[in-house]
Formats: structure tokens, C-alpha cells, sequence
């Protein structure tokens, strides 16, 4: 089967379509964008946060002081969706948000507090999805538009300063994803074709040349894509989770070396990031049914869960969900 996406993206899409659906074995997830991390605080250490798309709220906890918090951010059933990234370079997560039907971005930036950037960039249809394609340390405004098969992207121009273009990369049921795969410090394009189990990279290094793009066989339909740098060595690794015997594949960047982990549970949802501070991203679940999240730290081969009381419906702010019919 392939998967129709129907814009069920915790991070990027129309909520009160899956609401009702989230229930067991009705939501299946695609892929997981945690890469970006949750680092509201700028301590190098993974913040927990779940987004209640039912009232655009927010529960996160701190690592720096270890207190709970809940933050309504808009006072609307209009829904607004999280895409948190760090857009000024101050090293923590900004709180930023996306209007599907008006493409419009409102981004607070930590580092100029009560400040908030706005500006319009998408359409419905579009998956948001940050890039950093000019290598600055600040997370741009990027879309992945599916009914095109193209990303519109932002970045900074020395002589125009910021500049828009399009990039035709992809087809409509792909899972779209931006990181760093070659190590140059630039985020690089890349799409996971469930139909066929491959990976499709193209790189900003080679001004997204479609002719020296990679394309690498990893995983198979129904898998959940998690990419992230799992060895820490600055380069996203392609790693997937199988909802079946929740099992994680993963496929190495620097030398294409494998491996596999089983952990979690079958109602999950994957997601990573670095919980410890050591620079290597644990492996993390959420499970939505007991509000718990499960964490797995596979150095130390220590396994952490704990369980939240919120509300239900919530998910990881960092999930991109997509829905089969």
C-alpha cells in the first residue's frame, strides 16, 4: 500500500483530521524529525516535550532545573503547529509555529525575548520543514511541497542577503527530511520512498545536483524514518523503526556499517536525542495510550521511563505524522 498524506504532521499539519484517530493500530506514523532537537534552554541536553494540538498547548521539562511546565500559546481553536528549531544561532530551541491555510510562520526567538519574526512562506499542502542549506547556524523557513515533488527553501545570500528558491526533488508519497548527511555543516535534502525502501539524498555541497545525489536501499513499507547523528561523528545517519517487532535499522553515514536494536512498544511513537549530554542521541518513545516516554541510552545500556500526566491526545513536539487509508 502507499501511504496518502492526508497532513496528520504533529510538527507540520492539519490536527483535527487524526484526533479522532488516535486510537490503537489507527495512527501510523511515517517519519519522526527529531534532529532538530528540543534544547529550549541551551544546556546540550534533550528537553521532553509533548504538543496538545486540542488547545496548542505545550508540556515540556527542563533538564537545567528539572521542572515541569505547560504553556498555552495560542488562545484559538485555529490550529497552530509546533516546528521548533534554533533560528538565531544562540544554541536553544526556539518556540516557532506554522498557520497551514495561511503559510505563516511565527517564530520567537530566545534570543530577544518578547520578539516575535513573522513572515509567510507555504501553502496547504505543504509540510514545513526547517533547512539550513548556507552552513550559519540558524534554521531557515523551508517547505516541502508534495503535490510538486519540490522544496522551496531559504537561505542567506552575502550580496541579496535572504533569498528563496525552489528545488524539484521527490515524489508526492515521500517522507521529506533535512539534515546533514556529508559532514559540511550544511543541511542536505533528503527523501524516504516507502514503495521502494530508498533513500534519495541531495546535497547542498553540490548545489543540490540532482545527477550527484545518493540514492541508498534502507528499510521497507510501513517503517517509521528516524534520522538523526546517532555516532556523533556530524553526520545524520539513515535510521528507521519498525512498528512490527519494534525494531530500530540502523544505516551508518561515514562508512555504511549496520545494526539493529530492538526497543519499545508496538503502540509507540520513535523519536532521538541527546538526554545525557554526551553528544550521542538516545533512542526515545513516547507511548500516547500511558503518556510514558521510554528512553533508551545503548552506551550505557540503561533503559529510563517516565510517565506524564497530561492530557490525552498529546504527542512528541517533534514528530512528523502521516496517516495511511
Amino acid at each position: 500500500m502507499k501511504p496518502v498524506i492526508l497532513l496528520l504532521t504533529l510538527l507540520f499539519t492539519s490536527v483535527p483530521l487524526f484526533i479522532s484517530d488516535l486510537t490503537k493500530d489507527k495512527l501510523i506514523v511515517f517519519s519522526s524529525l527529531s534532529n532538530y532537537g528540543t534544547d529550549f534552554d541551551g544546556d546540550k541536553i534533550f528537553d521532553l516535550a509533548v504538543w496538545n494540538p486540542q488547545t496548542n498547548t505545550l508540556y515540556f521539562q527542563l533538564t537545567s532545573d528539572n521542572k515541569f511546565y505547560e504553556k498555552k500559546f495560542f488562545d484559538t481553536r485555529i490550529n497552530y503547529q509546533p516546528v521548533f528549531a534554533d533560528y538565531d544561532g544562540d544554541k536553544k530551541t526556539d518556540f516557532a509555529f506554522f498557520h497551514p491555510d495561511s503559510g505563516q510562520w511565527i517564530i520567537n526567538l530566545s534570543s530577544s525575548p518578547g520578539h516575535q519574526k513573522k513572515e509567510f512562506l507555504g501553502s496547504i499542502g505543504d509540510f514545513p520543514i526547517p533547512t539550513n542549506i548556507d552552513g550559519d547556524t540558524k534554521y531557515e523557513a523551508s517547505v516541502w511541497r508534495p503535490s510538486a515533488g519540490a522544496w522551496l527553501v531559504t537561505y542567506k545570500d552575502e550580496n541579496t542577503g535572504e533569498q528563496r528558491k525552489f528545488i524539484s526533488y521527490g515524489v508526492y508519497q515521500d517522507s521529506s527530511f533535512s539534515a546533514d548527511y556529508d559532514g559540511d555543516g550544511k543541511t542536505d535534502l533528503g527523501a524516504w520512498r516507502p514503495d521502494d525502501g530508498f533513500w534519495h539524498i541531495v546535497k547542498s555541497g553540490t548545489g543540490f545536483d540532482f545527477n550527484q545525489s545518493e540514492h541508498i536501499q534502507h528499510g521497507k513499507e510501513w517503517d517509521t524514518i528516524v534520522p538523526n547523528d546517532y555516532d556523533g561523528d556530524g553526520r545524520c545517519d539513515l535510521v528507521l523503526w519498525r512498528k512490527s517487532n519494534q525494531t530500530w535499522y540502523f544505516k551508518y553515514a561515514k562508512d555504511g556499517s549496520q545494526n539493529e536494536i530492538k526497543f519499545g512498544g508496538v503502540n509507540d511513537i520513535p523519536s532521538s536525542g541527546d538526554t545525557d549530554g554526551d553528544g550521542i542521541p538516545e533512542l526515545i518513545t513516547w507511548d500516547p495510550n500511558d503518556k510514558k516516554w521510554n528512553i533508551l541510552n545503548f552506551k550505557k545500556q540503561e533503559t529510563l521511563t517516565y510517565k506524564w500526566n497530561v492530557p490525552g491526545g498529546c504527542l512528541p513536539a517533534i514528530s512528523i505524522l502521516q496517516k495511511i487509508e
